[in-house]
């Protein structure tokens, strides 16, 4: 699956350092590829390797903030409640 394999190889070290005191505008795939990932929709090989890190890191975010909801839960009702 294509959506795994970009997770796999998304580096968060790699994000910051590119021009982190630079923000600047999404370009349209870059924008729709965020939409995807949020939706987590199929990331769309015609997108660009800009688009593919935006979608690649933020399904990286969304999995580590999932993983850490896991953690933070103490009880199966606990986490069915908070979902």
């Amino acid at each position: 699956m294509r959506q795994n394999s970009l997770a796999d190889e998304f580096d968060p070290g790699m994000a910051e350092s590119k021009n982190a005191d630079q923000p600047r505008a999404l370009t349209h795939d870059e924008k729709k590829a965020a939409e995807a990932a949020f939706r987590n929709e199929p990331f769309n090989p015609a997108w660009s390797v800009a688009a593919a890190n935006v979608y690649a890191g933020i399904q990286w975010a969304m999995d580590q903030q999932q993983a850490s909801h896991h953690v933070d839960c103490e009880s199966a009702e606990e986490c069915a409640v908070g979902q």
